[in-house]
């Protein structure tokens, strides 16, 4: 099911859409399903799914910790049943098309029934073009969960209810043959919740962000470009205390260059610098980075590797500001027609820089790696089984755990 990556990716993704409107990937297409209505294709689908967590409470013990089902938290290893409906849709018109997904997922643990759970979301984009060189794409998104936030799906790695609400929007322009413009905006409303129970021993700060940007692509070759992008980002923070300003603000500049006209090979790589003042403390300046590549290396294999770097307000601490670096690759091998593998690493680093305040600076790293395999049993069912492994490294001890999960599940889709 979707999850939301972080906000400084979006925009990224939105430009990136407005190059390939319909993904042509034959390596990981399906047969053609759902039910057909003219132009409409609308496609239900379940899955369920049986997974086993060794750290379902993210604890430093793990595993080896508490074996108590009656206390406020068991760190021992958990099952979980999950059943996720959802369905998917898309419409093709003249030079334009609409996609979009729904689902709902409900979570049953075992031992840690305190955890059980719903949760929901959905997504819809809207694309247009015309032959005069306008090219639109409108997105927005909505997700509320209490599950972890996988760095694998691009996510931050926190575990919490939460609530999350995106739009985003790019407008592009072939100004000429060789110089293509774009104007981009996002506007992000996350939000935490909080308590005094057992459940958050500490919280943590949600914000609305408000971003524009405009990027430049000219031509080099025939099959890439210059690129060359600014933005402007202002937050909103839910974690200003003692009479400090709740808002921020940040200017971000980068080059670097892209694809243009390649049937296998699509990618964005940029590179520049950042400028963050969070609630009127020091100005933070770094160097930033931006990065999105696919390879389709053969009928039965491709590749993609993506990662980011840039300044948000920090999520764990009040009045202070983080600078955030991510790093994924993943491999995706086809070696028959009802077969399909994919393995996932990925890579996130927080330092929080405390601009405010004399209390010292933290870091966080999470490593995650992922394999999963799916077989196609008949034409609607699938089967698919995956093993998953976390580890968080912290300069504040409490912080730090590890855990895997395996997971089998049946995906039903018409």
């Amino acid at each position: 099911m979707p999850t939301p990556k972080s906000s400084s990716l979006s925009i990224s993704m939105v430009i990136a859409g407005l190059t390939v409107f319909v993904s042509s990937f034959p390596l990981l297409a399906q047969d053609s399903r759902g039910f057909k209505f003219n132009n409409l294709t609308v496609s239900p689908y379940v899955n369920l799914e049986y997974t086993y967590d060794s750290n379902p409470y993210y604890s430093q013990q793990g595993s080896q910790g508490n074996q108590n089902k009656n206390s406020a938290q068991n760190d021992s290893g958990d099952s979980i049943l999950t059943i996720n409906p959802g369905v998917d849709l898309t419409y093709t018109g003249n030079e334009w098309g609409l996609s979009g997904n729904a689902w709902y997922g409900h979570d049953l643990y075992n031992n840690s029934t305190r955890l059980n759970a719903d949760r929901y979301g959905e997504r819809l984009e809207y694309y247009r073009e015309s032959a005069k060189g306008w090219r639109l794409v409108l997105g927005e998104n909505y997700l509320k969960s209490a599950q972890n936030d996988s760095i694998l799906d691009g996510g931050r790695g926190l575990w919490r209810d939460r609530e999350q609400f995106e739009w985003t929007g790019a407008l592009s322009y072939d100004v000429s043959e060789k110089t293509r413009l774009t104007l981009n905006g996002l506007y992000s409303d996350l939000s935490y919740a909080n308590g005094t129970t057992a459940q958050y021993a500490a919280p943590l700060y949600g914000w609305k962000e408000y971003t524009v940007g405009l990027e430049m692509a000219r031509k080099l070759t025939e099959k890439s470009n210059l690129l060359v992008s600014g933005s402007y980002q202002e937050y909103i923070s839910d974690g200003a205390t003692g009479g400090l300003s709740d808002s921020s603000t940040g200017y971000t500049l980068q080059a670097g260059l892209g694809s243009r006209a390649t049937e296998r090979i699509n990618y964005r790589a940029l590179m520049g610098a950042s400028m963050f003042d969070y609630a009127g403390g020091d100005q933070l300046v770094g160097w930033t980075y931006s990065l999105d590549a696919n390879w389709i290396i053969s009928k039965k294999l491709a590749a993609s590797v993506a990662g980011s770097s840039y300044f948000q307000p920090s999520e764990q601490q009040a009045n202070q500001a983080a600078i955030v670096y991510t790093l994924s690759a993943g491999l995706t091998y086809r070696p028959m027609r009802k077969l399909s593998t994919r393995l996932d690493v990925a890579y996130r680093r927080e330092e929080n820089q405390y601009t405010i305040g004399t209390v010292a600076a933290s870091t966080e790293e999470i490593y995650s790696i992922r394999a999963r395999a799916d077989y196609q049993l008949m034409r609607y069912v699938t089967v698919y089984g995956g093993l998953e492994y976390e580890d968080q490294l912290s300069d504040v001890s409490a912080q730090e755990f590890d855990r895997y999960r395996a997971s089998l599940g049946l995906n039903f889709r018409y």
